[in-house]
């Protein structure tokens, strides 16, 4: 009872340090308050959320029904939109406060994974820094968007996976498995893309306490990183490189299920001293070569027989054969080596020993994400059109377009790699680390007297040293202290969230998606906090082994949390002052004063993005050009070059945005040129007539 009581009072402090400088933004004036909201994308959610809750359908404009979201955070925003039919601001506070809650939740979650799992220490200033640090906060809980959700989700999907204790002769845990799964369903339903994360915690959680698990994590690196190398090795630069990602898709899907199985037949999973290594290399290549030779066959029968693959690249599963066969069998030799130079306990990986324990925590597990999962496809694709959100299709397919404002896609296996490394906070997947570094690296730059203009030569000179430096730094850490790293690693489930945060960020990195934005990579800043704490733990450790080391780490840690916590406070305080003085990002009066005078009630309007403007001038309809949160038709329709066809039967009269995205960039310079008159210049775009050259 006092454990529980204490875990209370814990949330409740938690709690108090959220709301205490938060509770302004609440009670903040409507103009200051839109400073909170930091995307347009958050009012896709909440113009929908109000038709739901005004029983207009699952629709943003009224008029075709979308897909482009994500389903459980729209669940939350249905209720709290219905109180839009009183004050259009009031559901918008609410929303504030469901997610000012979900960062203490996810925070005071944080804390007991560290609590219980390595340090207390650790886990006040992981907590506190989570929550309270300015640019994490500003894309979990400031966006309006999924993301606090999101990481609640994932946070709690990590505390029921750490819990999971695997003694000898209790090896099932049949409901903590169900549960841990059921909570994964939550965490797919709160982003689609943590489905990578998803399987690979599941063959984690199925192999556990056998050495086949830590060994087929690294498995699946290898394996998608020798199908998408070659892929691009193949195609490296080809104008029409992304023509061919039905091919990437499948490889990868083949090789991920082929090679493991293979490899295990042929016994390339049991690691022992008195295994041959020559023998072990033999069966290796037998694996994967059979691997790549079926593989093949099935390409050549879906593309030579069934024609239903338009493009098979052959030499590209040559060359996936090749790399599978030098980093597979390189890696099996260094683990061979390293057991001969360690010792290993001979494990029983056989199927007529294990299946029945595998089977079971696979069912257990899976059946609730893969049932979710079905039920969500087949749902979509009965009201939408389409069984996967609309806006992921579109943002791949601008990829393909020769000249669009969204960016340029990454035709280059270099490319791939230097954008995981990307230190931005939008694009970069790892920038939680990466960042810091590239700030180093700037920073060494002006110590060492070089030039901040960008010469090659230099810069990678810097950044090299600034990477040593960093993993000397780790090093220390964690190969003199490898048993504690390994332990506490074991205990947060640190492999698989690595492997699936990599899965997770090459999937954006490698297929021509375009417009990524901060908010998707809340699982790799999750995964990169837990690897972090270990580091700090191992230190702490290091520092109060000497004498009155503790006293220095507790007076230390309090310093650091007041510090963190009293700077975002007077962040927050400066951003909504009392006396209510503060910089609109916004003029969302004028805007709207603006198209009133401009436009007609009932008046149908086509903007791309337009999530803002559709929710706070609800007597306009506006429609979403960039399609994102339209309709699979629409899509199509993008595709097909009919979009004239799409907006003259929906009436559309008007179009409001920028120019240099309206004319001057695909797809909307195919549509508009020669169609648009500018009718008044506004506060941030154009009003233009729109006088179609073209009817149906």
């Amino acid at each position: 009872m006092a454990m529980k009581n204490k875990k209370i009072l814990i949330f409740a402090i938690i709690l108090i340090l959220n709301f205490l400088p938060q509770i302004f933004v609440l009670l903040s004036q409507p103009d200051n308050f839109m400073n909170w909201i930091i995307t347009d994308d958050a009012f896709y959610y909440f113009k929908t959320a109000q038709n739901i809750a005004e029983g207009n359908g699952i629709t943003f404009d009224g008029i075709a029904p979308t897909n482009g979201f994500h389903p459980l955070w729209m669940i939350i925003c249905v209720p709290v939109f219905a109180l839009a039919r009183y004050d259009l601001f009031l559901p918008l506070r609410v929303l504030a406060a469901v997610q000012i809650f979900l960062n203490a939740a996810s925070g005071y979650l944080l804390f007991l994974i560290l609590s219980e799992k390595i340090s207390k220490t650790t886990a006040w200033i992981a907590a506190i820094f989570w929550m309270f640090f300015p640019p994490i906060h500003e894309i979990t809980t400031k966006s309006g968007l999924e993301t606090g959700l999101n990481a609640f989700m994932l946070i709690a999907f990590i505390y029921f996976l750490s819990r999971l204790l695997w003694g000898e002769g209790n090896e099932n845990h049949s409901k903590e498995i169900f549960w841990v799964g059921l909570c994964g369903a939550g965490v797919l339903l709160s982003r689609l893309d943590n489905i990578f994360l998803l399987i690979m915690a599941g063959v984690w959680l199925v192999f556990q306490r056998k050495q086949i698990n830590s060994i087929s994590q690294i498995d699946f690196l290898l394996i998608l990183f020798s199908a998408t190398a070659s892929f691009f090795f193949r195609l490296n630069s080809n104008e029409y490189i992304f023509n061919y990602l039905p091919f990437l898709y499948l490889l990868i899907g083949l090789s991920l299920v082929i090679k493991p199985t293979l490899l295990y037949f042929f016994r390339c999973y049991e690691f022992n001293n008195d295994k041959n290594a020559i023998k072990f290399l033999i069966n290796t290549f037998s694996a994967t070569s059979l691997s790549s030779g079926l593989i093949f066959i099935i390409f050549f029968i879906f593309h030579d027989v069934l024609h239903i693959l338009e493009g098979f690249p052959r030499s590209a599963v040559l060359i996936d054969w090749a790399l599978s066969l030098i980093l597979i069998g390189g890696h099996r030799l260094y683990q061979q080596e390293r057991d001969l130079e360690n010792g290993s306990i001979k494990e029983d990986v056989s199927l007529e020993t294990n299946w029945r324990i595998w089977m079971s925590r696979a069912l257990r597990y899976f059946s609730p994400i893969s049932i979710t999962l079905i039920i969500y496809l087949i749902v979509n694709s009965q009201y939408a059109g389409s069984a996967m959100p609309v806006s992921g299709q579109i943002k791949r397919w601008w990829g393909t377009l020769p000249n669009t404002v969204y960016g340029q896609p990454i035709k280059t296996f270099t490319g791939v790699i230097k954008g995981l490394f990307d230190p931005s906070r939008e694009s970069g997947p790892f920038w939680l680390l990466t960042q810091p570094l590239d700030l180093a690296v700037s920073k060494l730059k002006t110590f060492l007297g070089f030039s901040q203009a960008e010469n090659m030569f230099e810069h990678l000179y810097i950044v090299v040293i600034v990477w040593i430096i960093f993993f000397a730094i780790v090093y220390l850490l964690v190969v003199r202290q490898s048993e504690k790293f390994k332990k506490y690693a074991h205990s947060l489930a640190l492999f698989p969230l690595f492997t699936g945060g990599l899965f997770h960020a090459m999937s954006y990195k490698s297929t021509g998606y375009l417009h990524v934005r901060g908010w998707y990579w809340i699982g790799e800043m999750i995964l990169i906090i837990l690897f972090l704490s270990i580091l700090l733990t191992i230190f702490i450790e290091m520092i109060e082994a000497r004498s009155s080391g503790k006293i220095f780490t507790s007076i230390l840690t309090f310093l650091v949390c007041i510090a963190l916590w009293g700077t975002f406070s007077v962040s927050i305080l400066q951003q909504f002052p009392l006396d209510g003085q503060v910089h609109h990002q916004y003029d969302l009066d004028g805007e709207a004063r603006f198209i009133r005078s401009q436009t007609e009630p009932e008046d149908v309007i086509g903007m791309t993005g337009g999530g803002l403007t559709a929710y706070f001038i609800p007597d306009r309809t506006i429609i979403n050009l960039d399609g994102l949160i339209n309709s699979a038709d629409y899509y199509k329709k993008l595709q097909n070059g009919e979009t004239t066809q799409y907006l003259v039967e929906n009436n559309v009269k008007y179009i409001y945005g920028e120019e240099l995205v309206l004319l001057d960039s695909d797809p909307y310079r195919w549509i508009f040129t020669d169609t648009l008159t500018v009718l008044e210049k506004g506060l941030y775009f154009n009003l233009y007539v729109y006088q179609p050259t073209a009817t149906p």
